[in-house]
């Protein structure tokens, strides 16, 4: 009996046994199932949510920004180097300029340096600093003015004047010089107290572009950066070493391939790109003022530009236009109702008080007293309002 239930028992243990192998096989199947399944909830979730995010709030792409200019060069005699030196400080005086024409003969105007009637893009400058006083600067324009005589396929190349140091007329001086100088279709001159253009370009290492003396000869490329600087009078070999030089940079001009110099976007290149017309990235030098439309709020920091005043002529009251409607005349440029006036009369002598006498004295006539001077034929005296003084009209036919 001992063994069958020793059997018996072993049995059922190991039965025992099985099934709990097979709880425990359950068990781990469903944890990983479990988790799977929470694996999809949460990732389908994030899925739902992010597709009932509104529109508006998706990041939108950064805006894209206008690179970095490239490095400086240094200040020196003579090609500077590739990449040339910014003066972009400079490009925000103010300068008395010349319009083209006669010199001598046509009133000053403001410009800024760096508008585009001063220094207009896809142009090279060579700009001169001179001044009445200084005998070197008068010696070097004929020079400049046989260069570009030499060159007239330079369409792409002006030349800038600008007079500083000189407190002269400009107007004068550009007409007494202007014989000798190249032909320029601006004309400048700074004669502010503080020689603002001059303390600009003398701020920098080796005293800048300007160190202290005339003439200064500055070759701005297509980027407006000086690539060519010299601080005394040109002789022959400057102006040798300078026609390959503007050569070179006509050259860089004329290639537009992607990422050539002269299509490299910057703010002060002289090149006012879409991006520098936005609020967030203006460039004053690049594209001036900041224009702001009329429906803008006033305080939002933006510069409005003046619109230039249209002159508007006022026609005399006294004359009537056909172009006016009937009872109306032309007033300050308006057509106005017109006023009721009196009537003129002839004054008469002070023995005018004898009219109505019945006698047409010497100082009347049919004009002054139609009752004492019978009116004309077909013409008789009377009044149409009462206390009007008689006068000769027409009489009605029957």
């Amino acid at each position: 009996m001992s063994t069958d239930r020793t059997r018996l028992y072993l049995g059922w243990s190991a039965i025992n046994l099985v099934f709990t192998g097979l709880g425990l096989i359950i068990a781990l199947w469903v944890m990983d199932r479990r988790t799977d399944q929470h694996e999809q909830f949460v990732r389908l979730y994030a899925e739902r949510r992010n597709a009932c995010t509104p529109a508006e709030f998706t990041e939108e792409p950064a805006t894209p920004k206008p690179v970095q200019a490239p490095r400086q060069d240094p200040a020196k005699s003579g090609y500077l180097g590739a990449s040339g030196m910014d003066i972009s400080p400079a490009m925000r005086l103010n300068l008395e300029a010349l319009p083209p024409g006669e010199a001598g003969k046509l009133p000053l105007d403001t410009l800024r340096l760096g508008s585009p009637q001063v220094l207009p893009p896809r142009t090279i400058h060579v700009v001169n600093l001179w001044a009445t006083w200084c005998d070197p600067c008068l010696a070097e324009l004929p020079e400049f003015k046989a260069m570009f005589t030499r060159h007239r396929e330079w369409d792409d190349v002006r030349f800038v004047p600008i007079q500083i140091k000189d407190h002269t007329d400009p107007l004068r001086s550009y007409h007494d010089y202007a014989g000798v100088m190249p032909p320029a279709p601006i004309r400048l001159a700074d004669r502010t107290m503080s020689d603002a253009l001059a303390s600009t370009l003398a701020v920098g290492d080796n005293g800048g572009l300007y160190r202290g003396n005339l003439p200064v000869t500055l070759v701005l490329d297509c980027n407006r950066r000086v690539r060519w600087a010299k601080f005394e009078q040109l002789g022959e070999a400057d102006f040798a070493a300078l026609e390959p030089i503007i050569d070179q940079l006509r050259a860089e001009l004329a290639d537009t391939r992607p990422g050539a110099w002269c299509t490299r976007e910057w703010p002060g290149n002289g090149r006012c790109e879409a991006i520098e017309r936005t609020a967030a990235h203006h460039s004053f030098e690049d594209c001036g003022p900041l224009r702001r439309r009329s429906s803008d709020l006033p305080g939002t920091g933006e510069v409005v530009e003046p619109e230039p005043a249209v002159p508007v002529a006022v026609t005399s009251p006294e004359i009537l236009p056909t172009t006016c409607p009937p009872k109306t005349q032309l007033r300050n440029g308006k057509c106005s109702r017109l006023q009721k006036l009196p009537e003129l009369q002839v004054s008469a002598p002070a023995s005018s008080s004898t009219c109505g006498n019945n006698v047409c004295d010497p100082h009347e006539s049919r004009t002054t007293c139609c009752q004492d001077c019978p009116c004309a034929d077909r013409f008789v005296c009377k009044s149409l309002r009462p206390r009007e003084p008689p006068r000769c009209r027409a009489a009605l036919q029957p």
